[in-house]
């Protein structure tokens, strides 16, 4: 069952280095003293050439002229500073760390992608960090008692771009793509059955369902509206639309249009007539900035607007300047985990899992990796506290390293070599390999560390998964991932791992029944018990082992609010909300 995928990016990325962009400005501003001297040599011959004939007052004409002329230029720059100023207060500068191929919303992609097309598209709905919904194209969702029937209420104000009204035609656009690219509608499969999507009117949709899942607002809440009108109705053109998608100018739902395409940046400009108000940033440039040192150097130089914290000395460091600075923080709802292969070249027995997890400190982890509880906590469940089934009495894996020893001797671990892979454009996933590779050393295990680029990672990752690759991956055997924006009422990613859908995960058929269970359930306080006992038969497999939830710490130049209005992973759900003053 396909209901949500991961972060899977296949988009070539093309780094711009910061040291690229210092030898250009270095060489621009070589060329303007170079014209200078030019000019001021042609002045000197030109005055030369007038003789010492000229009289005092020719001169003093002269001085007057001159003197005006430069009062005119001074003028001049000021005023291009005023508007250079003007206009940067109405613009917001993102970092990205590569151009897309696409900015299409069925591409899919890493947390960049996401960032990148978030003012383009929207959701008919997203929840939010406290469990309800916030609407965006929808205005209302009515669940009916039996919970068999999800009915959706478009807004009748909102419009794509071009201004055509947004419909219920786009939602049944959407439902034939799915039912072109999956063989079924994804918006009504409940566990292999197909239920029915009725069109009430233009503004009015029912969702009904072959048996109640509270999983269905995850399902509807990732629905992102394709312009029906654009590709008068065909799938197969959407499937094709690589080139529309990179064209300025294509039809969006959100607050902004794509009106620039450059190599290593593109320019967003906000709508008159969007639906939900007209922004306040009247701009806002994606530019390929690197990563780390190169990414703080920009932001320091004023470049970018805002960048992400991932260490406690950063904190420490733009927390100190608060004259600068503004500091936001709120939490991930990421869990970032250790995942076993059970299709890997080890073949790990129950055992040898049992060693390795034993062996894990994740008080380390959290030292070494993070550096500060402002950052990551430690993880005790396969779910995050921002969902309303967590509960902080699961208990975590214990850390025994001589228990751990004795195992992996009796066990044959002991000895061996293992291939660990990991997203290295994931924040702090590079400490926490190394950590862990320390940490099993002290057992006799010997890592293999591979860290890679998201494009490379995910097809990899999820390749016996049903996220679009096929076949069972047996070229590694640990990898760590992050769960993301697991808030709200449901199991959420972790469904996709537990209720052995596709076997990749090499979780147990009791496990999967639980999971099921879960989510099919109308009554809260069943769920959460049946979520409780899920995580004990989960745990108790050692496949999957919780390492840490995450905050997202970000630093704003201080002109730079509200970028915490609406806190969504990756961010930002509501630009409305950000402004960029003086």
């Amino acid at each position: 069952m396909i209901v949500s995928g991961p972060e899977i990016n296949l988009l070539s990325q093309s780094i711009c280095m910061m040291s690229c962009d210092v030898e250009m400005e270095e060489k621009l501003t070589m060329k303007k003293r170079l014209l200078a001297l030019l000019m001021a040599a042609a002045m000197m011959m030109a005055t030369a050439a007038c003789g010492s004939e000229q009289t005092t007052a020719e001169t003093s004409t002269e001085s007057t002229t001159t003197e005006e002329a430069s009062n005119e230029e001074t003028a001049t720059e000021e005023t291009a500073e005023e508007t250079t100023s003007a206009e940067d207060n109405d613009t917001f500068t993102v970092a990205i760390s590569y151009m897309p191929d696409s900015l299409s919303p069925q591409t899919g992609g890493s947390d960049d992608y996401t960032s990148m097309t978030r003012p383009l598209f929207d959701r008919l709905f997203l929840e939010n960090i406290e469990g309800g919904l916030d609407y965006y194209l929808a205005d209302s969702l009515e669940v009916s008692d039996d919970g068999l029937t999800y009915t959706v209420h478009l807004r009748e104000d909102a419009t794509w771009s071009d201004g055509t009204p947004i419909t219920t035609a786009d939602v049944q656009f959407n439902a034939d793509y799915s039912v072109y690219r999956y063989g079924y509608n994804r918006y009504i499969r409940v566990n292999g059955v197909d239920g029915s999507m009725n069109i009430v009117d233009d503004h009015t949709v029912q969702f009904i369902l072959p048996e109640p899942y509270n999983y269905e607002r995850v399902v509807l809440s990732g629905m992102t509206l394709y312009p029906s009108h654009v590709f008068d109705g065909d799938p197969e053109a959407l499937d094709n639309a690589t080139d529309y998608y990179i064209t300025p100018g294509f039809v969006t739902s959100g607050p902004y249009t794509v009106t620039e395409i450059n190599e290593d940046s593109f320019v967003c400009t906000a709508r008159d007539d969007y639906y939900r108000g007209t922004p306040q940033v009247k701009t806002i440039v994606m530019k390929v900035i690197g990563s780390g040192s190169t990414r703080a150097i920009a932001f320091e130089n004023g470049e970018i607007d805002y960048m992400r914290l991932t260490t406690a000395d950063e904190i420490e460091k733009y927390s100190a300047q608060s004259d600068k600075y503004n500091m936001f923080s709120f939490p991930e709802a990421r869990l970032n985990y250790l995942q076993i292969n059970p299709f890997g070249p080890a073949n790990l027995n129950d055992e040898q899992r049992q060693a390795l997890f034993m062996a894990i400190n994740p008080d380390e982890i959290l030292a070494a990796a993070y550096g500060s509880d402002e950052l990551a906590t430690k993880a005790n469940s396969l779910v995050t506290p921002e969902i309303s089934l967590y509960s902080e009495d699961t208990e975590a894996y214990t850390f025994d390293l001589e228990q751990a020893k004795s195992l992996a001797e009796s066990s044959g671990l002991s000895g061996m070599t293992l291939t660990y892979i990991y997203n290295a454009d994931r924040p702090n996933m590079e400490a926490i390999a190394v950590v862990l590779q320390q940490q099993l050393a002290q057992i006799g295990v010997n890592l293999s560390i591979e860290g890679m680029d998201s494009s490379s990672f995910f097809p990899r990752f999820f390749a016996a998964s049903s996220y679009g690759f096929n076949g069972q991956e047996t070229t590694w055997d640990l990898g760590t991932n992050g769960w993301d924006s697991m808030r709200g009422s449901t199991l959420n990613q972790a469904y996709s791992y537990l209720d052995q859908a596709d076997d990749a995960w090499g979780m147990t058929e009791a496990c999967g029944e639980l999971a099921e269970a879960v989510n099919t359930t109308t009554d809260e306080a069943e769920a959460k018990e049946l979520c409780n006992e899920l995580m004990d038969v989960a745990m108790d497999q050692y496949r999957i082992y919780p390492l840490t939830y995450t905050n997202y710490v970000l630093v704003s130049q201080k002109n730079v609010t509200g970028l915490d209005c609406s806190p969504i992973v990756p961010e930002f759900a509501d630009y409305l909300g950000i402004s960029v003053n003086g």
